[in-house]
């Protein structure tokens, strides 16, 4: 599998992809409830976007889709940079070990410090 949208590190996927858009414990809609940090320290779940669907529409197909101009610490996200990335991996994108991954995540607890 070259490319997954989204892979659960919690519950990792029968083959691995070479690239994952979005690595994710759970998933929640943008507009929903959020898990944040509280003013004590401890963890709360935030108000859900209360508007019209329509009005959370609009904000999105409204949204600049020109391509920004990276984070100012790396390069820029544009065509040529990518094309550049997959150049350069070419020779070795498809060598890895396809076999289930056997980790449960990137950290060895279940919890953050």
């Amino acid at each position: 599998m070259l490319h997954a949208h989204a892979c659960c590190w919690t519950d990792p996927p029968a083959i691995t992809p070479d690239s994952a858009a979005l690595l994710h414990q759970s998933v929640v809609a943008p507009w929903g409830e959020q898990l944040r940090q509280g003013a004590d320290g401890g963890i709360e779940r935030g108000p859900a976007d209360d508007r019209p669907e329509a009005e959370i529409a609009a904000g999105i197909t409204g949204a600049d889709p020109s391509a920004g101009p990276g984070d100012g610490d790396g390069p820029a996200d544009g065509d040529a940079e990518f094309a550049a990335f997959a150049t350069a991996v070419a020779g070795t994108w498809l060598r890895g070990d396809r076999a289930r991954v056997r980790s449960a995540g990137p950290v060895p607890g279940s919890r953050f410090a």
